[in-house]
């Protein structure tokens, strides 16, 4: 009765949560809608190259993003209507996203180049840029700011409907991956369009020339937030990255397809529950912080209890996944089965640290927060090398789940030690 009662009371972030999941279901719908297509149509070996190519483009939109998601939009939303403040905040970032992105551009020439494992899938990784160009210019992060996620979500759908269809008609055997890779990649950049169209008819800002010092400001305030960001690519993208050396392409398929499926199926429920609560709860902090805890508290609950549902679901579902995507997928069911006790692990993990150490927490809690992601990738680092030079795809599974848990672990150690 006292979590009814609690719900009740933050009845504007359910009701903002049930309408996110409903857009959010329709976002991950299509692309769930595409991907069994694109892994039947490519073969374990053709996915395995976009697996791989995105997993390098996201190192990429890992160096752009560089943790505004979380601290712009908290700078964004603790503005208020203060327009004058929040167009400062919008163009430093900004401009820091761009020079980020014009150096990662650079790098990632050289590293396509010189490096032989990554040469090899040269123009799918080209393909799949587009990505982390139309990623920099999204800005969701200003949208979560100012509370108008639903909005966001309206022009991402807009923007899925417009273009992934196309992958039916283009998209028709092994030899098609460029195309694949590119119309998926290119939904990004159709949403920046649309997005900056919006906010220049609406004149939601106003132009603040970027500075040197405020650019600094901003990427010095995100820099723990990046640090964490890229601490966890060394479990997500780097996994991949490290099964480009041992394995085929094939065998990268069946690990990128399986998790995929399962993250697909968590962000389905954890972004919008995530959308929804953490502007409100970084606003709420500054103003009633019994409040903040007590949507802290209702967050934490809702996404246990569906992650929950969601592991269950994949566990006795991985046979049936298995079987209609045929043999080239062989053995996809056992990976599946692993991971269906990942989806718990990042659902609380990420709502104990978004929300408990960094919409409500102090500096030094933004640095535990850090620290959390950087302990963790060391020991992904240690852990993932033997297993999967020893069990392949198998063991990198089984690295994920160790690391996702320890991630839940040490993010319930520091939210117990803060109070």
């Amino acid at each position: 009765m006292k979590f009814l009662k609690s719900v009740v009371t933050s009845k504007e972030e359910l009701v903002d949560t049930v309408y996110l999941i409903a857009l959010q279901g329709f976002n991950q719908l299509l692309p769930l809608f595409v991907m069994p297509y694109l892994m039947k149509v490519l073969g374990a070996g053709g996915y395995g190259e976009i697996g791989y190519a995105l997993a390098v483009i996201q190192y990429i939109d890992l160096i752009v993003t560089f943790g505004f998601n979380l601290s712009a939009t908290k700078l964004i939303a603790q503005s208020g209507d203060d327009k004058n403040q929040y167009s400062t905040y919008f163009w430093n970032v900004v401009c820091a996203k761009l020079l980020l992105l014009l150096a990662s551009c650079l790098l990632l020439f050289f590293a396509t180049e010189f490096v032989p494992s990554i040469h090899k899938y040269k123009y799918v990784i080209y393909a799949t840029l587009p990505m982390a160009v139309g990623s920099a210019f999204t800005f969701m992060w200003f949208f979560q700011g100012m509370g108008m996620v639903r909005l966001f979500s309206i022009l991402n759908t807009c923007s899925k409907i417009l273009l992934l269809p196309l992958v039916f008609f283009f998209v028709k055997d092994e030899s098609d991956v460029i195309w694949a890779a590119f119309l998926q990649a290119s939904v990004f950049v159709l949403t920046a369009i649309i997005s900056n169209i919006y906010i220049l008819k609406k004149k939601i800002l106003v132009w603040k020339a970027p500075s040197i010092k405020g650019v600094l400001h901003v990427v010095k305030d995100s820099f723990p937030l990046f640090l964490s960001t890229a601490s966890t690519s060394v479990y997500t993208q780097f996994f991949v990255v490290v099964l480009g050396f041992y394995c085929t392409s094939e065998m990268i398929g069946r690990y990128t397809s399986a998790e995929r499926i399962m993250r697909a199926l968590v962000f389905l429920v954890y972004v919008p529950i995530s959308q929804a609560f953490y502007p409100r709860i970084s606003k709420q902090v500054c103003q009633n912080y019994s409040l903040a805890r007590e949507n802290f508290r209702n967050a934490l609950y809702v996404t246990g209890i569906c992650m929950f549902c969601i592991g269950v679901f994949i566990f006795f579902g991985g046979d049936y996944i298995a079987e209609w995507l045929g043999g080239a997928y062989k053995g996809l069911d056992d990976i599946l089965r692993i991971m269906a006790f990942v989806p718990l692990a990042i659902g609380v993990g990420g709502i104990l640290g978004q929300m408990g150490l960094i919409a409500m927490g102090t500096n030094t809690d933004k640095l535990h927060f850090r620290n959390v992601y950087f302990y963790v990738a060391l020991i992904s680092l240690v852990t993932v090398l033997p297993l999967v030079a020893n069990f392949y795809e198998t063991g990198a599974a089984i690295a994920l789940l160790v690391s996702e848990w320890l991630v839940l672990i040490f993010m319930l150690f520091y939210n117990v030690k803060k109070k």
